[in-house]
């Protein structure tokens, strides 16, 4: 007797009879292929929702929050108050002479602000240095008319134009971080003290700080105008800052920039580029700190349901059942 045996092929497109057969047949392997990965797809999307979820939520909250920022400054160890003016002007005064041997005699009255007083006008600008010479107009407007400038103002790394050419530069500068108050190692109040440089014998200067994310900067303070000193190291600066709302959990970008207070003029700035210290410092806002309090938690532990004091109870009965037998053996 012989046996035959029958072995099937899978198919292949030869096989097919007729072209519709051909592709009901791939149409029904890809729908059982695309069952699985449809599932593999849903899963991965359910799993990116916290993720997004959260970033919506700080995006949100960034965004629902105005950014507010309050700022302090020193100088020399102590609070800057802004009145070294007429200690720089007398000092102006002494060195004179030894100015006039070094400064062209060409300087002229145009390197003034637009805006000058009517007593400013007929007076003689002398040719000590054009960065001393000081205008009467009141600090306070200057420093209104420089908050409403830079203030609520945003601009890109790529923007930033230099006026001047090595006539001042910011020779060192120094990032604090001071406030941590929940430890997630993101702070909310840190401090920039940075040390400006000039080839003049002094110059009037103010600086405007700004933090950033991916090239983009935002202006947090415009400082109080301050002299710098030639090349001394003893004449910085400091900005001390608390982001009070506005800053999710970032690690931000600094950027510095140092203004001609006379011209109104970019001089000199100073970036993650050029110093490592300004790049990606961890920071938010006072908002998003939250503190961490020590729970103390009483645990309390039970033999089954029995208390101590029926424990006890079952004791003294045990004792009063044995004297009452020992009594009654007598």
């Amino acid at each position: 007797m012989k046996l035959l045996s029958t072995v099937s092929a899978p198919p292949t497109a030869t096989s097919c009879d007729s072209t519709a057969s051909c592709y009901n047949t791939y149409k029904s392997k890809a729908r059982v292929l695309s069952v699985p990965l449809l599932k593999i797809i849903s899963v991965f999307a359910f799993l990116a929702l916290p993720v997004a979820q959260a970033h919506a939520e700080n995006t949100a909250e960034a965004a629902s929050l105005k950014k507010s920022v309050t700022s302090r400054e020193y100088r020399y160890n102590e609070p800057y108050n802004g009145l070294e003016h007429a200690d720089v002007k007398e000092n102006s005064e002494q060195t004179n002479a030894k100015e006039k041997q070094t400064t062209p005699n060409n300087v002229s009255s145009t390197v003034l602000p637009s805006k000058l007083s009517g007593q400013d006008t007929g007076k003689e600008v002398n040719g000590v240095s054009k960065k001393t010479v000081l205008t009467t107009s009141p600090i306070d407007a200057k420093q209104a008319a420089r908050i409403e400038q830079h203030t609520n103002t945003s601009k890109s790394s790529s923007s930033i134009v230099i006026s001047s050419v090595n006539e001042f530069w910011i020779y060192d500068s120094w990032v604090s971080l001071q406030q941590d108050l929940d430890y997630d190692g993101y702070f909310s109040t840190f401090s920039v003290e940075f040390d400006a440089d000039t080839i003049f014998v002094d110059a009037p200067v103010y600086a405007v700080l700004y933090l950033g994310q991916n090239g983009v900067y935002d202006a947090i303070h415009v400082s109080s105008e301050f002299f710098i000193y030639g090349e001394d190291s003893s004449d910085s600066f400091v900005i001390e800052s608390t982001l009070v709302s506005g800053f999710p959990s970032f690690d931000y970008d600094v950027l510095l920039e140092l203004y001609d207070a006379n011209t109104e003029q970019l001089v000199a700035f100073s970036d993650g580029y050029d110093n490592a210290e300004f790049a990606f410092v961890p920071l938010e806002s006072e908002t998003n700190e939250y503190i961490v309090e020590d729970t103390i938690v009483i645990v309390e532990e039970y033999g089954g349901s029995m208390s101590w004091m029926a424990l006890f109870a079952i004791i003294i009965a045990a004792g009063l059942r044995r004297s009452s037998k020992g009594t009654s053996l007598k």
